[in-house]
């Protein structure tokens, strides 16, 4: 494989992005001869042209080094344009929204949700509401495929994916909340298991965390993989 290719047909964001102390304009266009009309397209899918516009130069506000002048969400949509104008074939999300207050993260996850369309997209992250809208989820553990499924079908059986949502639900709900859930929930026996989903239901999976350093998803359009 040509690696300068390869290399073309690639974009990536990154939890800190790297920003330039230049203009909006500059750090989006970045490496390309982008138009005007470009930049603010790619601004547009990564919901930032709103935020840009309110600066008095507009795409000309200079961003300082690394981005001082934007806040961690403005940053993260400005590397976002910047990724989208490329059009890549392949797009690596790493830890994209996991720094970000509610609000900049819903900003974030709805560019994301854009740009993953119609092209191979990899998210290492540690929230699950990418991974719930996949048609497939691989799970890996301990370097072994250990299920497969949709992110229902996975809640609907015992196994690692669903001990993993369930210590999340734990974690981020008061126990009087989430009905109480305890460890003998995490278990895999089937007296538990319609509980367990009945809880599920019932929970905003968007405000959850895996609390797991290495989960990462693969998503090829509507192809998703976790490795745990």
């Amino acid at each position: 494989m040509d690696v300068t290719w390869f290399r073309q047909q690639t974009a990536m964001v990154s939890q800190e992005p790297i920003l330039f102390a230049c203009s909006i304009r500059e750090n989006i266009a970045y490496g390309r001869e982008a138009t005007m009309e470009e930049v603010i397209d790619a601004a547009k899918q990564a919901n930032a042209h709103d935020f840009v516009m309110q600066f008095e130069q507009g795409y000309d506000t200079l961003v300082g080094e690394r981005g001082v002048r934007l806040s961690g969400g403005q940053k993260q949509r400005v590397a976002i344009a910047r990724a989208l104008i490329m059009d890549p074939t392949l797009l690596l999300l790493d830890e994209a929204t996991s720094a970000l207050d509610a609000e900049s993260e819903h900003l974030v996850q709805e560019a994301i949700d854009r740009a993953m369309k119609g092209r191979t997209v990899i998210v290492i992250a540690h929230r699950l509401c990418t991974v719930r809208n996949a048609n497939k989820v691989i799970v890996i553990d301990k370097g072994q495929i250990a299920e497969t499924g949709t992110h229902s079908e996975l809640l609907s059986r015992p196994g690692v994916y669903k001990k993993l949502v369930l210590r999340q639900l734990t974690v981020a709900e008061p126990a009087k909340d989430v009905g109480k859930l305890d460890d003998n929930i995490l278990q895999t026996d089937d007296k538990h298991d319609q509980e367990c989903d009945d809880e599920l239901h019932k929970k905003n999976m968007n405000s959850a965390e895996v609390y797991t350093n290495n989960v990462s998803t693969i998503m090829k359009k509507k192809m998703t993989v976790i490795w745990i």
